[in-house]
């Protein structure tokens, strides 16, 4: 009787050690840097903007078959939109094969400024392939904050001209719908580590 609870408990033991490992195995739920909004998407934005050729777009628009890495920023941002533009190129570079599953677009918050060719210029030192998308700050704004993305329309303080946007990167499925999001500052490496889970998950 003694021996066959050990050997019970034993395999007890061993089926425990293994859904432990299982679950461990997921890199999308041990992910501290990317918030996973899978179970419950984040509706689509019904904003309309435009493209850089100025046809209407919107964010039902978003490739039917890939998942799309969407970021509001704006091309004379010193520090955070270049690093996390940087940042996205090379995680896609890193992902080989897997980057075939993804399309990026950058929603300029400063439209004043950015035009279609200097947003154009400025994307495309990244990567020609990205998307640029802009329309009115007031639009904008809207459609940022219809993915909790905070974004302020650009002001003048002290003869200084402040733009004010969140750092967020969001993983948008075909329809639109936000399925996560990086966290702003999120390295390349750690964003490169997601992509395959993220691509199998939610395609």
């Amino acid at each position: 009787m003694t021996a066959t609870k050990t050997l019970l408990a034993a395999l007890g033991l061993a089926l425990l050690t293994s859904l432990t490992a299982c679950a461990s195995d997921d890199p999308v739920s041990g992910a501290e840097y990317y918030m996973d909004l899978s179970d419950q998407p984040m509706s689509a934005s019904t904003i309309e903007l435009e493209t850089l050729d100025g046809q209407p777009w919107s964010f039902g628009d978003v490739a039917a078959d890939r998942l799309t890495l969407l970021f509001f920023g704006y091309t004379s941002c010193p520090d955070v939109c270049p690093m996390t533009m940087a940042d996205i190129n090379l995680a896609l570079e890193e992902a080989g094969e897997t980057a075939r599953s993804y399309d990026v677009a950058m929603v300029t918050t400063d439209p004043a400024r950015d035009t279609p060719e200097q947003l154009r210029g400025w994307i495309d030192r990244f990567d020609p392939s990205f998307h640029g998308v802009r329309g009115d700050i007031d639009a904008t704004v809207q459609a940022a904050q219809d993915y909790g993305i905070p974004v302020e329309p650009p002001q003048e303080v002290e003869g200084q001209y402040l733009v004010t946007h969140g750092g967020r990167v969001i993983v948008l499925l075909p329809g639109g719908e936000a399925a996560g999001m990086f966290d702003e500052g999120t390295e390349a490496a750690d964003i490169a580590a997601l992509l395959p889970a993220l691509a199998q998950d939610l395609l």
